[in-house]
């Protein structure tokens, strides 16, 4: 390329990008990433993670009732800090909650007959019992992890089935109670 085509290919590069750019602000056209998938919660919790506000935790003879405060943070229930790492492990259980959907879904159909007592859902690991603004709680029993060690057993209050979720949602809210309870 010659020095002279140089001199007029090289701004008329520039002036063309310029107006691309422009028409792309004027007409509001933002590039569409299509290769994106719109998030959707699949959870079992069907409130926003923020919304909840009243949580009662029961697992191996220790119990602990929270709420939320103004600052979005945790208290027990009738006053007292809740640690840290305590709080940590239990807003990353309520998000797992709201946002991982069960592996697969038991119907009763094909729980008639079976032995359901290796599934520990008898005597939960962990029980939970979520409360938002309005409504009725939520409350989820974890059980035994499955022979695999990859899921767990989980049943909902008042729902005939047995779910198979990953089992660090139920670690998560193990470890939560842990925390709250080796003070």
């Amino acid at each position: 390329m010659s020095e002279a085509s140089r001199r007029f290919v090289m701004p008329m590069l520039a002036v063309l990008a310029l107006a691309w750019l422009v028409a792309m602000v004027v007409t509001g056209a933002q590039p569409v990433q299509r290769q994106l998938v719109r998030f959707e919660a699949k959870g079992v919790l069907r409130i926003e993670p923020d919304a909840v506000r009243k949580i009662a935790l029961a697992g191996g003879g220790r119990q602990a009732a929270l709420v939320r405060g103004g600052d979005g943070g945790w208290a027990r229930e009738g006053g007292g800090a809740v640690a840290d790492g305590a709080a940590t492990h239990l807003d990353t259980a309520i998000k797992m909650l709201n946002r991982s959907g069960p592996v697969r879904e038991l119907a009763p159909e094909e729980l008639s007959g079976v032995d359901t007592r290796p599934f520990g859902l008898d005597e939960p690991v962990v029980t939970a019992t979520l409360s938002g603004p309005a409504g009725q709680p939520l409350t989820v029993r974890f059980g035994a992890v499955n022979p695999e060690g990859f899921l767990q057993y989980m049943r909902i209050d008042g729902d005939p089935k047995v779910y198979l979720m990953s089992r660090f949602i139920g670690a998560e809210w193990v470890a939560a109670l842990e925390g709250m309870t080796a003070r």
